[in-house]
């Protein structure tokens, strides 16, 4: 009896009901100038740089206007919004979710890719995550989402198959538990099987671009730079369930 109810208990202790997931950030984009404010408890706030804040929206067709941010989708000068690292960013070996709504200016990308949400880099000592929207090579017209993990164990990817340049919002998602990746668009989930490890790096969390690098003439150029409109973004990290 104790040894059966000691086994009941220990995988009760290792499921997912567990562990809720809580926001570590929380950026509504509803500004009109000044900091992106984080509306988590974490203070997670960042800083615009030649980005149109206060643009209004109907994005749900309701007839109200809703606030959203303007990426130029430029090289120079490069829209971006920096958040400092912190630590409540890192997932670790914990699940992870970043969501972010958006709508793609154009009907192709000029880019390879235009760049959501990332922390870090693919040779980031302590591993990186990214969400993308990523150019298919042989019709720029066709864009992506990507969600991209590099851990501990390994990197894991998917590319959701669905196009999302076409003029119209979409809410994407980028999951990471301990044996998948999911990608989703609009709720719908393409998965790929696979650990990625613990992530938990130094870098800061950069919004709309890869990096900005300065020319010989001191002007600011950027990578992956984002062109649209984005309305939210979060970040959700799992976290022990106290009231289990």
């Amino acid at each position: 009896m104790f040894v059966v109810a000691g086994i009941v208990m220990a995988a009760l202790a290792s499921s997912p009901a567990w562990a809720v997931l809580l926001k570590t950030a929380d950026w509504q984009m509803n500004e009109t100038e000044g900091p992106m404010l984080d509306s988590s408890a974490n203070n997670n706030n960042g800083t615009p740089k030649n980005v149109v804040q206060g643009v209004q929206e109907d994005i749900d067709g309701d007839g109200l206007a809703e606030s959203t941010y303007a990426f130029n989708g430029l090289t120079t000068p490069a829209s971006r919004v920096e958040v400092p690292d912190a630590d409540s960013l890192d997932p670790k070996a914990n699940d992870i979710t970043i969501t972010a709504r958006l709508k793609v200016n154009g009907t192709s990308l000029d880019d390879d890719s235009y760049d959501v949400v990332r922390k870090g880099f693919v040779d980031t000592p302590g591993g990186d995550y990214k969400m993308e929207i990523k150019r298919v090579k042989a019709d720029p017209t066709i864009g992506r989402l990507n969600c991209f993990f590099r851990g501990d164990v390994a990197s894991v990817n998917k590319v959701a198959n669905r196009d999302i340049v076409d003029g119209n919002w979409h809410t994407l998602q980028c999951v990471k538990t301990s044996t998948s990746v999911v990608a989703k668009v609009d709720g719908r989930s393409f998965t790929k099987t696979g650990s990625a490890g613990s992530i938990d790096n130094a870098s800061n969390v950069w919004v709309g671009a890869k990096t900005v690098t300065l020319t010989s003439r001191g002007v600011e150029r950027g990578d992956d730079v984002f062109d649209g409109l984005m309305d939210f973004v979060s970040i959700e990290i799992a976290q022990p369930d106290l009231a289990q």
